[in-house]
Protein backbone atom coordinates (compact mmCIF):
# COMPACT_ATOMS: atom_id res chain seq x y z
CA UNK A 1 0.00 0.00 0.00
CA UNK A 2 1.67 3.65 -1.34
CA UNK A 3 2.56 6.02 1.78
CA UNK A 4 4.09 8.69 0.20
CA UNK A 5 4.12 10.65 -2.89
CA UNK A 6 7.02 12.97 -4.23
CA UNK A 7 7.08 15.62 -6.67
CA UNK A 8 10.03 17.09 -8.48
CA UNK A 9 8.90 20.46 -7.99
CA UNK A 10 12.59 21.87 -10.01
CA UNK A 11 14.62 19.49 -11.59
CA UNK A 12 17.69 21.26 -13.67
CA UNK A 13 21.08 22.96 -12.63
CA UNK A 14 21.76 25.78 -11.14
CA UNK A 15 21.44 27.30 -15.01
CA UNK A 16 18.04 26.92 -15.16
CA UNK A 17 18.87 24.38 -18.06
CA UNK A 18 16.04 24.32 -20.47
CA UNK A 19 13.79 26.94 -18.31
CA UNK A 20 13.48 24.35 -15.47
CA UNK A 21 13.27 25.61 -11.95
CA UNK A 22 15.57 25.12 -9.74
CA UNK A 23 16.37 21.76 -8.01
CA UNK A 24 13.91 20.87 -5.12
CA UNK A 25 11.59 18.42 -3.89
CA UNK A 26 8.29 18.09 -2.08
CA UNK A 27 8.37 15.03 0.54
CA UNK A 28 4.60 14.05 1.49
CA UNK A 29 3.69 11.29 3.54
CA UNK A 30 0.12 9.86 3.66
CA UNK A 31 -0.18 10.01 7.15
CA UNK A 32 -1.34 13.35 8.08
CA UNK A 33 0.76 13.40 11.33
CA UNK A 34 3.82 13.43 9.47
CA UNK A 35 4.22 16.96 7.75
CA UNK A 36 5.15 17.69 4.05
CA UNK A 37 9.05 18.27 3.80
CA UNK A 38 10.38 20.33 1.17
CA UNK A 39 14.26 19.19 -0.19
CA UNK A 40 15.86 22.00 -1.04
CA UNK A 41 14.25 25.60 -1.74
CA UNK A 42 16.50 27.66 -5.15
CA UNK A 43 15.71 31.07 -5.98
CA UNK A 44 13.02 29.80 -8.61
CA UNK A 45 11.30 26.95 -6.11
CA UNK A 46 8.27 29.63 -4.77
CA UNK A 47 7.77 30.23 -8.88
CA UNK A 48 7.75 26.61 -9.64
CA UNK A 49 5.93 25.52 -6.13
CA UNK A 50 2.79 27.92 -7.26
CA UNK A 51 2.96 26.88 -10.88
CA UNK A 52 1.74 23.12 -9.26
CA UNK A 53 -0.78 24.84 -7.04
CA UNK A 54 0.75 24.41 -3.61
CA UNK A 55 0.36 26.78 -1.04
CA UNK A 56 4.24 26.99 0.97
CA UNK A 57 2.46 27.63 4.03
CA UNK A 58 1.07 23.75 4.06
CA UNK A 59 4.85 22.93 3.87
CA UNK A 60 5.80 21.40 7.76
CA UNK A 61 9.60 21.79 7.35
CA UNK A 62 12.28 22.62 4.79
CA UNK A 63 15.63 20.33 4.75
CA UNK A 64 18.92 21.95 2.84
CA UNK A 65 21.43 20.01 1.25
CA UNK A 66 24.04 22.52 0.84
CA UNK A 67 24.25 25.97 0.92
CA UNK A 68 24.65 27.03 -2.47
CA UNK A 69 22.14 29.35 -4.14
CA UNK A 70 20.41 27.48 -6.21
CA UNK A 71 19.49 25.33 -3.18
CA UNK A 72 18.91 28.15 -0.92
CA UNK A 73 18.07 31.38 -2.74
CA UNK A 74 14.00 30.84 -2.59
CA UNK A 75 13.90 31.31 1.36
CA UNK A 76 14.00 35.24 1.30
CA UNK A 77 10.83 34.71 -0.80
CA UNK A 78 9.47 32.26 1.36
CA UNK A 79 10.19 34.11 4.38
CA UNK A 80 8.41 36.89 3.39
CA UNK A 81 5.35 35.17 1.76
CA UNK A 82 4.59 33.55 5.29
CA UNK A 83 4.42 37.14 6.81
CA UNK A 84 2.65 39.24 4.21
CA UNK A 85 1.28 37.08 1.44
CA UNK A 86 0.17 34.18 2.66
CA UNK A 87 0.68 34.62 6.69
CA UNK A 88 2.36 31.36 7.94
CA UNK A 89 1.05 30.24 11.76
CA UNK A 90 3.00 27.11 11.85
CA UNK A 91 6.39 27.00 13.36
CA UNK A 92 8.78 26.75 9.97
CA UNK A 93 11.04 23.84 11.05
CA UNK A 94 14.41 24.23 8.92
CA UNK A 95 17.12 21.29 8.76
CA UNK A 96 20.04 21.56 7.02
CA UNK A 97 24.43 21.70 7.25
CA UNK A 98 26.43 23.16 9.65
CA UNK A 99 26.02 26.92 9.13
CA UNK A 100 22.29 26.68 7.98
CA UNK A 101 21.12 29.32 10.38
CA UNK A 102 23.79 32.06 9.80
CA UNK A 103 23.77 31.38 5.89
CA UNK A 104 19.99 31.98 5.26
CA UNK A 105 19.45 35.16 7.88
CA UNK A 106 22.49 36.74 6.27
CA UNK A 107 20.91 35.89 3.03
CA UNK A 108 17.61 37.14 4.06
CA UNK A 109 18.99 40.67 5.43
CA UNK A 110 20.73 41.01 2.75
CA UNK A 111 17.75 40.70 0.36
CA UNK A 112 15.33 42.60 2.74
CA UNK A 113 17.01 44.39 5.28
CA UNK A 114 16.03 44.55 8.93
CA UNK A 115 13.13 42.18 8.15
CA UNK A 116 14.35 39.32 10.52
CA UNK A 117 13.55 42.66 13.38
CA UNK A 118 9.83 42.80 12.27
CA UNK A 119 7.10 40.79 13.71
CA UNK A 120 6.21 37.69 11.83
CA UNK A 121 3.24 35.90 12.56
CA UNK A 122 6.07 32.11 12.77
CA UNK A 123 8.31 31.33 14.12
CA UNK A 124 11.89 29.77 12.68
CA UNK A 125 13.33 26.96 14.00
CA UNK A 126 16.89 26.01 12.82
CA UNK A 127 18.85 22.87 13.55
CA UNK A 128 21.94 21.53 12.01
CA UNK A 129 22.82 17.77 10.65
CA UNK A 130 26.22 16.82 10.79
CA UNK A 131 27.42 14.10 8.25
CA UNK A 132 26.99 10.81 10.07
CA UNK A 133 24.19 12.48 11.72
CA UNK A 134 20.29 11.51 12.55
CA UNK A 135 17.66 13.66 13.34
CA UNK A 136 14.11 13.71 13.16
CA UNK A 137 12.19 16.00 11.27
CA UNK A 138 8.29 16.08 11.49
CA UNK A 139 8.13 12.45 12.43
CA UNK A 140 10.92 11.59 9.85
CA UNK A 141 13.68 9.99 10.33
CA UNK A 142 16.57 11.68 8.94
CA UNK A 143 20.31 10.74 8.08
CA UNK A 144 22.83 13.19 6.90
CA UNK A 145 25.89 11.49 4.54
CA UNK A 146 28.86 13.27 3.65
CA UNK A 147 28.89 15.48 0.02
CA UNK A 148 31.88 15.62 -1.85
CA UNK A 149 31.02 19.13 -3.08
CA UNK A 150 32.28 22.17 -1.03
CA UNK A 151 35.45 22.87 0.77
CA UNK A 152 35.47 22.87 4.41
CA UNK A 153 34.26 24.46 6.87
CA UNK A 154 31.33 23.95 4.60
CA UNK A 155 29.64 20.30 5.31
CA UNK A 156 27.27 19.19 2.50
CA UNK A 157 25.46 16.57 2.72
CA UNK A 158 23.04 13.78 0.98
CA UNK A 159 19.81 12.96 3.04
CA UNK A 160 18.01 10.09 3.53
CA UNK A 161 14.56 10.12 4.73
CA UNK A 162 12.82 7.06 6.30
CA UNK A 163 8.78 7.26 6.14
CA UNK A 164 7.13 5.23 8.95
CA UNK A 165 4.33 2.87 7.22
CA UNK A 166 2.18 0.20 8.84
CA UNK A 167 2.33 -1.36 5.75
CA UNK A 168 6.12 -1.00 5.73
CA UNK A 169 8.87 2.09 5.93
CA UNK A 170 9.98 4.16 2.91
CA UNK A 171 13.14 5.47 2.30
CA UNK A 172 14.01 7.88 -0.20
CA UNK A 173 17.73 9.48 -0.66
CA UNK A 174 18.56 12.63 -2.06
CA UNK A 175 22.18 13.28 -3.36
CA UNK A 176 21.93 17.04 -3.31
CA UNK A 177 25.06 18.20 -5.31
CA UNK A 178 28.25 15.34 -5.00
CA UNK A 179 30.69 13.93 -6.88
CA UNK A 180 30.11 10.35 -6.71
CA UNK A 181 31.51 8.40 -4.01
CA UNK A 182 31.56 6.90 -0.63
CA UNK A 183 29.06 9.28 0.80
CA UNK A 184 26.23 9.08 -1.89
CA UNK A 185 26.51 5.27 -2.77
CA UNK A 186 26.22 4.44 1.35
CA UNK A 187 22.94 7.22 1.49
CA UNK A 188 21.33 5.10 -1.47
CA UNK A 189 22.33 1.90 -0.12
CA UNK A 190 18.81 -0.38 0.18
CA UNK A 191 16.56 2.95 -0.82
CA UNK A 192 13.18 2.32 -2.66
CA UNK A 193 13.75 5.72 -4.36
CA UNK A 194 17.61 7.67 -4.93
CA UNK A 195 17.00 10.99 -6.09
CA UNK A 196 20.50 12.11 -7.65
CA UNK A 197 22.26 14.41 -9.79
CA UNK A 198 23.14 14.17 -13.25
CA UNK A 199 24.54 17.74 -14.05
CA UNK A 200 26.40 16.63 -17.21
CA UNK A 201 27.20 13.53 -19.49
CA UNK A 202 30.98 13.57 -18.71
CA UNK A 203 33.89 15.52 -17.22
CA UNK A 204 35.01 18.08 -15.98
CA UNK A 205 31.67 19.70 -14.13
CA UNK A 206 33.55 20.10 -11.19
CA UNK A 207 32.26 18.48 -8.17
CA UNK A 208 28.90 16.87 -9.65
CA UNK A 209 28.12 13.33 -11.42
CA UNK A 210 28.10 13.04 -14.59
CA UNK A 211 26.19 10.34 -16.73
CA UNK A 212 29.74 8.88 -17.51
CA UNK A 213 29.61 8.29 -13.57
CA UNK A 214 26.64 6.71 -13.17
CA UNK A 215 27.07 4.22 -16.21
CA UNK A 216 29.84 2.58 -14.69
CA UNK A 217 28.18 2.20 -10.98
CA UNK A 218 24.10 2.14 -11.90
CA UNK A 219 24.83 -2.01 -12.21
CA UNK A 220 26.26 -1.76 -8.23
CA UNK A 221 23.46 0.18 -7.24
CA UNK A 222 20.79 -1.04 -4.54
CA UNK A 223 18.30 1.44 -4.97
CA UNK A 224 15.27 0.13 -5.95
CA UNK A 225 14.76 3.29 -8.16
CA UNK A 226 16.53 5.98 -9.25
CA UNK A 227 15.63 9.07 -10.69
CA UNK A 228 17.90 11.64 -12.32
CA UNK A 229 17.54 15.46 -11.63
CA UNK A 230 19.56 18.62 -11.39
CA UNK A 231 19.94 18.40 -15.15
CA UNK A 232 22.51 20.30 -17.22
CA UNK A 233 21.40 21.05 -20.85
CA UNK A 234 23.44 17.95 -22.36
CA UNK A 235 21.72 15.88 -20.23
CA UNK A 236 18.15 16.21 -20.51
CA UNK A 237 18.56 16.81 -24.49
CA UNK A 238 20.26 13.29 -24.46
CA UNK A 239 17.51 11.54 -22.10
CA UNK A 240 15.89 9.19 -24.62
CA UNK A 241 19.44 7.76 -26.06
CA UNK A 242 20.63 7.76 -22.37
CA UNK A 243 17.76 5.66 -21.31
CA UNK A 244 19.11 3.32 -24.09
CA UNK A 245 22.60 3.00 -22.62
CA UNK A 246 21.27 2.10 -19.16
CA UNK A 247 23.46 -0.73 -18.45
CA UNK A 248 21.84 -4.34 -17.95
CA UNK A 249 21.24 -5.25 -14.06
CA UNK A 250 20.56 -1.60 -13.00
CA UNK A 251 17.76 -0.43 -11.16
CA UNK A 252 14.68 1.61 -13.15
CA UNK A 253 15.91 4.68 -14.36
CA UNK A 254 13.98 7.91 -15.15
CA UNK A 255 14.90 11.55 -15.67
CA UNK A 256 13.27 14.20 -14.05
CA UNK A 257 11.30 16.92 -15.20
CA UNK A 258 9.54 19.62 -13.17
CA UNK A 259 6.23 18.91 -12.15
CA UNK A 260 6.96 14.81 -11.96
CA UNK A 261 5.08 13.24 -9.50
CA UNK A 262 5.83 9.34 -7.85
CA UNK A 263 3.75 7.34 -5.08
CA UNK A 264 5.32 5.16 -3.28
Amino acid sequence: MACLDLTVVGSSDAFNAAGRAHSCYLLEPHDEALGPVMIDFGATSLMALRRLGRRPSDIAAFAFTHLHGDHIGGFPFLAIDGMFNEPRSQVMKILGPVGVQSRLEALLGVTYGDILDRPRPYELDFRELLPGGEATLTGLAVQGFPADHMDPPEQPLCLRFTVPSPEGDKVVAFSGDTRLGDGLMAAADGVDLLVAECSGLKHPIGRHCAWEDWLTYLPQCTAKRVVFSHLGAAVRAARERLLDEVPAGSPPVTFADDGLSLTL
